[in-house]
């Protein structure tokens, strides 16, 4: 009988020793969109013999390992104070994770986090597990859309095998609200609270897989997070967005989705340069367009690292 595509599952948890698999459960399981795995990349080496005719001599694979990429919709957990669970797998993603009892739960950059997770890939009964494996993320929100997180996962490789299907619990996963005037009360750039079609946040993490003698790891070298804003483009007598360009100007940009206490995330950005700024069309309306650079307080002569973004559920 074929595998049924649609009978696919994912699930995570956060290892106690790097590459030690952990035995993954239902309430492990991450509620995904559009999951895709590459279950083998490894490098091929060719043999290329010589010898007494043309033709192959073969290939020797080596640094055999995975990459998973998902969404998941951007939801808190409906509760204030309890960290949504997709909370693991930004911690894998080099975040730190900060919980205030009843009140918020905080996401962050953490340039030396070094957590790690096992993943299971569950295809109809074909169970591809991966150790180590460690990640970066983007956020999407488009009006009239569900706001998404993306992650894309590098992992160590196991031997994949058929197994009975775990049934998942997706507990703790809540209904997410669509991007709308009724529940994405607030968009503020520099200042000016907008008019807004969509915004995009990539993490870019510098994600590496190593694998040489004495070692074989993944690891997080490096991240320039960056983005993109569309906004009803302002009048220029309130706000002139290519002087700030212009001038290199760094402020802030707050995006708060969700309305009701254990529903609301914020995303902060204290510290956002606008980069070529242009003009768009919304239904005949003009936007202003712009890519995004997200800056930690430091590289402006202060003291801050790991402050050049936040997402707090509340």
């Amino acid at each position: 009988m074929p595998l049924r595509r649609k009978k696919t599952t994912v699930f995570a948890h956060i290892e106690t020793t790097y590459g030690t698999p952990v035995v993954l459960v239902a309430a492990d399981a991450i509620r995904t969109h559009g999951a895709k795995l590459t279950p083998f990349n490894a490098t091929a080496i060719k043999r290329d013999l010589d010898g007494a005719a043309f033709g192959n001599a073969g290939v020797i694979h080596s640094g055999a390992h995975v990459m998973l990429e998902y969404d998941v919709e951007l939801t808190a957990s409906g509760t204030a104070g309890t960290a949504p669970k997709w909370g693991v797998l930004l911690k894998a993603c080099q975040m730190s994770e900060v919980i205030v009892a009843t009140t918020s739960a905080t996401y962050a950059p953490a340039t030396n986090g070094t957590t790690s997770l096992t993943q299971y890939f569950q295809l109809d009964g074909q169970r591809h597990v991966f150790t180590g494996s460690r990640g970066t993320y983007s956020l999407k929100y488009t009006s009239q859309g569900i706001p998404y997180l993306h992650f894309v996962f590098t992992g160590l490789y196991v031997d994949p095998a058929s197994a009975t299907d775990i049934v998942p619990d997706f507990t703790g996963f809540t209904v997410p609200r669509p991007v709308s005037f009724a529940y994405t009360p607030t968009v503020s750039l520099h200042g000016l609270s907008a008019v807004f079609k969509d915004f995009s946040y990539d993490h870019s993490g510098q994600v590496e897989y190593f694998n040489n003698p004495g070692e074989e790891l993944v690891d997080i070298m490096d991240r320039q997070p960056a983005g993109q804003i569309s906004l009803l483009a302002p009048v220029l007598s309130v706000k002139n967005y290519f002087t700030t360009t212009k001038n290199d100007t760094v402020g802030a940009l707050q995006v708060v989705h969700g309305v009701t206490a254990g529903n609301i995330i914020t995303f902060n950005a204290p510290y956002t340069q606008l980069e070529s700024p242009n003009y768009g069309d919304d239904k005949g309306r003009a936007t202003l367009d712009a890519k995004l650079d997200f800056q930690y307080s430091g590289a402006a002569g202060g003291a801050g690292i790991d402050d050049e973004m936040s997402l707090v559920c509340t």
